[in-house]
């Protein structure tokens, strides 16, 4: 059913410090990184591989008082993303966070930009500027930042014009992952340069493995969770020196089933990959849970769940983007236990960019007849809302905000070509 994508060797994902690869990420700069310790690694050449077999662990053991302490830090954790996703200072177009126009109401300079003139800006803009990625990444595994001052600068450098601008590597928890926008417009080259993941339902985490400990950060930056694990750097007893190991990842966590599903990879056993291509990423670790599961015994596995490993972490499956695989990923057994949740689709040549971007869409299941033509299963179709009387109508303020800049784009044009005309 999965077709994983193929994998790539390219000269410019390597790490070195004293020539800088010229794939670079669209991130803000202007941070002052923490100096760097040691030369930096280059990451390993990249194998074939093909998808694993999903494997859903069990929940906890319940009633401990840890698990009673831990309830109310879920609680707090749910309130303050509550309020970080109903009081965010934003415009972003098609935000995800704002899927109703009674959820929608907030303004925007006009960009005169469509989405998909937006992907073709980024996509350039990235190639254009790098930032210290090793540091950014040491840091995020270390914590060695100061979140008070990061909030203070992030207070005096709002900017809410919606334009293609730079961002800058947040010395913080906070604002570390990749978002989606609501995918109104089907990309024009989406079977050739998108891939597919099937998205569960579940809590968006960044996790930090590393210095012999697994920590979990919400969208918000609040750490929710603290244990050892079987990645990387994840505990105490992994061989190797414990400032070289780390990894970072993308996650949803599904608490029914105690599975962190991987949806991304920003760092790996202490090589950032941030300005490789996401197809290079998704394939990386699906490599290497494929050569986990061949080589590591039960106790060494990151699937199974085990007194230094609660957790499972397992990859998601990656598809191609074309009519036929979507047809037949929505219309079979999902690869997960729990719920879908939606469909992200990627670009493949997007490097990780924390914050909103066009190259990453974000659909639900319900949607996918109207906007793209495939027929779904009922079982998905029967999770459109009461209210739901189709997307223009659900994302209104979207389409209409979609709707303005195209009009825009067309004046703009229009007055170009007149220009033009009487120049000659």
């Amino acid at each position: 059913m999965t077709s994983a994508p193929q994998t790539m060797t390219d000269d410019s994902m390597i790490n070195n410090k004293a020539k800088p690869p010229e794939l670079e990420l669209n991130l803000r700069p202007g941070v002052q990184m923490s100096p760097p310790r040691a030369t930096a690694r280059s990451p390993p050449g990249l194998s074939s591989h093909s998808p694993g077999n999903p494997m859903v662990g069990s929940p906890p053991p319940p009633g401990s008082s840890q698990g009673r302490g831990a309830g109310q830090g879920q609680q707090l954790d749910d309130l303050a993303d509550c309020f970080a996703g109903s009081f965010a200072v934003t415009n972003t177009p098609n935000d995800t966070n704002r899927p109703h126009p009674r959820f929608a109401q907030y303004k925007m300079k006009s960009s005169g930009m469509s989405q998909e003139m937006r992907r073709k800006k980024l996509l350039e803009h990235q190639r254009s500027k790098r930032d210290d990625l090793v540091n950014h990444a040491r840091a995020l595994a270390t914590g060695d930042f100061d979140e008070e001052k990061e909030e203070e600068e992030e207070e005096e450098e709002m900017d809410t014009s919606g334009e293609v601008r730079q961002r800058r590597l947040r010395k913080t928890y906070k604002n570390q992952l990749m978002l989606s926008e609501w995918l109104v417009e089907v990309p024009v080259d989406m079977a050739e340069k998108w891939l597919l993941i099937l998205v569960p339902e579940g809590r968006r985490n960044l996790v930090v493995a590393a210095n012999g400990s697994t920590k979990v950060f919400s969208k918000s930056g609040k750490q929710v969770k603290s244990f050892p694990s079987n990645l990387p750097g994840g505990n105490r007893g992994q061989r190797g020196g414990k400032s070289n190991k780390y990894t970072i990842l993308d996650c949803i966590y599904s608490e029914s089933n105690s599975v962190f599903y991987i949806l991304d990879m920003m760092c790996w056993d202490g090589f950032q990959y941030y300005d490789c291509d996401t197809e290079f990423r998704l394939s990386w670790v699906q490599q290497k849970f494929i050569e986990n599961s061949q080589e590591a015994e039960n106790a060494g596995n990151m699937r199974i769940r085990s007194r230094i490993n609660p957790y499972s972490f397992q990859p998601l499956p990656v598809y191609q983007c074309t009519r036929d695989s979507i047809s037949e990923a929505l219309n079979s057994p999902m690869p997960f236990s729990d719920h879908l949740d939606g469909l992200l689709i990627y670009h493949r040549e997007v490097h990780y960019m924390p914050g909103k971007t066009p190259l990453v869409g974000w659909i639900k299941g319900y949607m996918v007849p109207e906007l793209m033509g495939i027929s779904v299963c009922d079982e998905l179709m029967e999770q459109r809302p009461q209210e739901y009387g189709g997307m223009k109508t659900y994302l209104k303020k979207t389409y209409d905000r979609v709707e303005k800049m195209k009009k825009a784009d067309e004046e703009k044009l229009r007055a170009e070509l007149e220009n033009m005309v009487e120049d000659h």
